[in-house]
């Protein structure tokens, strides 16, 4: 056992396929068959089960891979403390411009707000995060105004590199009067005969959490959608309901509310942070080592 291993068994379970895993590493999809390969020998039963339209962690996999990910992180954390140590040392506080990619929503400036202090403080560093529509902030990250994109869902560009950094549960936003509002966890055919909002500039840039519902049997009419106005009155007089991350803290009491859908419907989506191919460096490594081991700590404060 090796931690090649170990990190494509990590990345394939993240993304939920071998390619997305091999592009994410820059190696062939054999190279990464061979090596979990070559663990499931080792380890004494199949880590996947590769039989369906969606590749799963089988109960194996499942029991293995949080400490997979934990093994990768512990051989990746020596080098990045002296690293980071080194370079705060020769040089003054580092500056980071980051990107989330989502229409502005309600709370996002307070969320933002929130989000930049917490990983100012946790990275060292001064961290400036700001919620953009996918477009603009290519164009942004291309010329180097922004470090760094997270998007919710896997987004492929050849010009770029996608690294899951953690998965999230998915959730539907309604409105007060929503027939379904009193339910704690909601089923796809539940939802089937509500409209669900899209809008093709959103859903369009990458795998967004309505995209990968669609693929998994989602049966809502779409309702396509580009104002405020328009979403208010969606949600409020349409019966109409919004996919995203299932987070309480984006709760619009007592006038909207998140809501949890069926995980045996809805798998759970990877956030990912994206970055140019050619952005290298210790200033890349030191935010690449940070999102891949805080994750977690973040989604705690956010669920609080």
């Amino acid at each position: 056992m090796n931690i090649r291993q170990l990190r494509y068994f990590h990345l394939s379970a993240a993304y939920g396929s071998f390619s997305a895993a091999a592009r994410a590493e820059g190696v062939s999809v054999q190279a990464v068959s061979k090596a979990l390969i070559e663990l499931e020998e080792e380890l004494g039963g199949s880590l996947f089960d590769r039989s369906g339209k969606r590749m799963r962690l089988t109960p194996l996999g499942e029991a293995t891979i949080e400490k997979a990910q934990e093994a990768v992180e512990s051989f990746d954390a020596v080098t990045f403390a002296a690293h980071a140590f080194l370079e705060e040392s020769a040089a003054g506080r580092e500056e980071y411009h980051l990107a989330l990619i989502t229409p502005p929503f309600a709370k996002h400036q307070l969320i933002t707000a929130s989000l930049s202090r917490l990983f100012s403080r946790m990275l060292r560093a001064d961290v400036t995060i700001r919620v953009a529509l996918g477009d603009e902030a290519m164009v942004d990250l291309e010329s180097g105004a922004l470090d760094a994109l997270f998007t919710v869902g896997a987004f492929v560009d050849p010009r770029c590199t996608c690294l899951p950094i953690g998965n999230v549960a998915v959730g539907a936003f309604m409105g007060r009067h929503h027939p379904l509002r009193r339910k704690e966890m909601i089923s796809f055919e539940e939802l089937a005969p509500y409209p669900v909002l899209h809008n093709q500039r959103i859903d369009g840039f990458n795998e967004t959490v309505l995209a990968t519902c669609l693929k998994e049997g989602l049966a809502s009419p779409l309702v396509e959608i580009s104002t405020d106005e328009e979403v208010a009155d969606f949600l409020e007089h349409d019966q109409g309901y919004i996919l995203g991350i299932y987070l309480k803290a984006l709760d619009i009491k007592p006038l909207a509310f998140m809501h949890r859908i069926d995980p045996a419907d809805a798998p759970t989506v990877p956030v990912c942070m994206v970055t140019l191919k050619d952005s290298r460096g210790a200033h890349f490594e030191r935010l690449d080592h940070f999102v891949r081991h805080e994750f977690k700590r973040l989604k705690g404060v956010l669920n609080e």
